[in-house]
């Protein structure tokens, strides 16, 4: 079609929508509708099952969007977990009159039915969600808002599809990825891979290496090799050991493919790591300016938020306006003066600190800390927060002030706060001990999840916060431990992002670490009520109450070895 006649096209055609609901189809249960008047979009999110159209089937995994023509005949079953769905029924009419059809070309979208997988776009089933809601009440306004957010959805399923992302080969590509992930230390064949994906090996391999720029065999190696390297580098396990692990049959096959991957053997590359260790270390101090230190004629120079501190002598009485510096410097061996705590009828230190803070003077929290109390306990040196910028001119009266970003990696402090007492060679060891442990429970959990995905959620006041790898906690998870991520969460670039109750099986987890506020609050709200309600209703799920409070403030190392502790319990149980 030429550009004029179909820049025309677009100018020229308008979207009406006809109705629309939505429900939830139960494991066995089917959404049948036959030759359609209308064209529909089909959103859905949960367990699996297949969409028949037309006497074509295909796999739908955990969500999938689809955009039906009118006339079709299609079939929806859930074959794992309950489905929940949403039918929008349009029509697509040119604007000289409503009963004129768009015209027909090749191809054309609106005229195309097709099948696109939202997992990158989550905000899809809340629009679907809003469309449906907003068409129920009936108003007039209201309805021309569903319409209005109707055509921004079906914007962008055509651009999706015309640009050929999202569709089901990306799908292909996603399940595939998602079952390596958690398969990669076992043996794996490409029909193997290409059968889970309902497709040829040839397809599989060229889609695969589009989007990946590697093919599926070579994304396996990837992960063996990444996880080789950590173990390598940070635990003194056995290469016959690791190569086992990794799915090697013996230590020669293991050493080729390693070196062919890295350029030198594993023993040489064990060498080589522990080796560059210092001076990694150094330059990674200089990386970032924020929260980092390096050495001067005159002695360390600690680099934080407002400035550089020059430490002329070992600070001996440190006042902390986070509970997480309060945890730092305890694995130091080195107690703050002061502290603020957590709690708000009675106020207090984690448990988990406790014992090592019988003699902390306590300074407010971490919101309000206690002004008054700083000046009366005369530390001679005070480390807050950025939330504490405001305080910063009264506090500086009282002794130098450090201020760190309250999300730095733990890592990251601790290492500065070595130097900052003369405790580098204790702040390293602490590092690398997580660093051993974590890669051991990392590989000890493998064969555990496998196939299973792990979700961290926390109820809110009405919605639930689901976390990613971005969130400190969940670097723990997904990062340190390798845990497999939910598909529904695994593409956000955000900390966390908000769903409703209802659509919590969206996530399609396993094991859920729900981040429970009952400690602060007393009592457990009605939102978890209502999360607990919905995943105790099967019993495939695992639900791991925690404390909101401890996952979620203590990122010190005996918080987050604490977390570790929970986590390994819960999972090996």
């Amino acid at each position: 079609m030429l550009l004029q006649e179909q820049t025309s096209l677009w100018s020229d055609t308008t979207i009406k929508m006809l109705d629309g609901y939505s429900g939830t189809l139960q494991t066995g249960s089917v959404l049948s509708e036959t030759e359609l008047d209308s064209n529909v979009l089909l959103l859905a999110c949960g367990g699996e099952g297949e969409l028949a159209m037309n006497g074509e089937l295909c796999h739908i995994g955990a969500s999938f969007a689809g955009h039906v023509v009118k006339g079709t005949t299609f079939t929806l079953t859930a074959r794992s977990e309950d489905i929940h769905y949403m039918v929008i029924m349009y029509k697509a009419s040119s604007m000289e009159g409503a009963s004129l059809v768009v015209p027909s070309y090749r191809k054309h979208p609106l005229q195309t039915t097709f099948v696109q997988n939202p997992l990158t776009q989550a905000e899809w089933i809340e629009n679907a969600e809003k469309i449906v809601a907003k068409w129920r009440r009936g108003e007039g306004l209201e309805r021309f808002h569903a319409n209005a957010l109707l055509q921004v959805m079906i914007y962008e399923l055509i651009m999706e599809f015309e640009c050929g992302q999202g569709g089901a080969e990306s799908d292909m590509v996603d399940v595939v990825v998602s079952y390596i992930s958690s398969h990669y230390r076992q043996n794996l064949e490409l029909k193997e891979l290409a059968a889970l994906a309902g497709c040829s090996v040839r397809q599989l391999q060229r889609r695969f290496k589009q989007e990946k720029e590697l093919g599926p065999m070579e994304y396996v190696i990837h992960l063996r090799m990444e996880s080789a390297s950590r173990m390598l580098r940070h635990t003194d396990v056995s290469i016959g050991e690791i190569a086992d692990k990794m799915g090697y049959r013996d230590m020669y096959y293991f050493s080729r493919a390693f070196k062919k991957y890295y350029g030198v053997p594993p023993l040489h590359y064990r060498l080589a790591a522990a080796s560059r260790t210092d001076t990694d270390y150094a330059h990674s101090l200089l990386r970032n300016r924020t929260s980092s230190s390096y050495e001067s004629a005159q002695g360390p120079v600690i680099c934080h938020m407002r400035g550089e501190y020059l430490v002329t002598e070992l600070p001996q009485r440190i006042a902390v306006l986070d509970v997480q510096y309060a945890d730092h410097l305890l694995a130091l061996g080195l107690p703050p003066t002061g502290s603020v705590g957590v709690g708000s009828a009675v106020l207090t230190f984690p448990q988990s600190l406790r014992a090592g803070l019988q003699h902390t003077e306590l300074l407010g929290t971490y919101e309000y800390p206690d002004l008054l109390a700083v000046e009366r306990l005369s530390p001679d040196l005070i480390i807050c927060t950025e939330v504490h910028d405001q305080h910063v001119e009264r506090l500086s009266r009282v002794a130098p002030v450090l201020m760190f970003k309250r999300n730095e990696s733990w890592q990251t402090i601790l290492s500065v706060f070595g130097e900052l007492t003369g405790k580098r060679a204790e702040a390293k060891q602490i590092i690398a001990d997580y660093h051993r442990r974590t890669a051991l429970l990392s590989e000890e959990l493998a064969p555990v999840l496998a196939g299973k995905s792990v979700a961290l959620i926390r109820p809110l006041d009405s919605l639930v916060r689901v976390h990613s790898a971005v969130h400190r906690t969940g670097a723990v998870l997904y990062r340190d431990l390798g845990l497999p991520v939910p598909l529904f969460v695994a593409d956000t670039s955000d900390t966390a992002y908000h769903i409703s109750v209802d659509r919590l099986p969206a996530v399609h987890a396993s094991h859920y670490f729900l981040l429970s506020n009952e400690m602060m609050q007393e009592e457990i709200s009605a939102t978890e009520q209502r999360v607990w309600g919905m995943l105790d209703a099967s019993k495939r799920q695992h639900i791991h109450s925690v404390d909101a409070a401890t996952w979620i403030g203590c990122y010190g190392p005996t918080g987050i070895n604490g977390i570790v502790d929970q986590i390994e319990q819960a999972l090996l149980a």
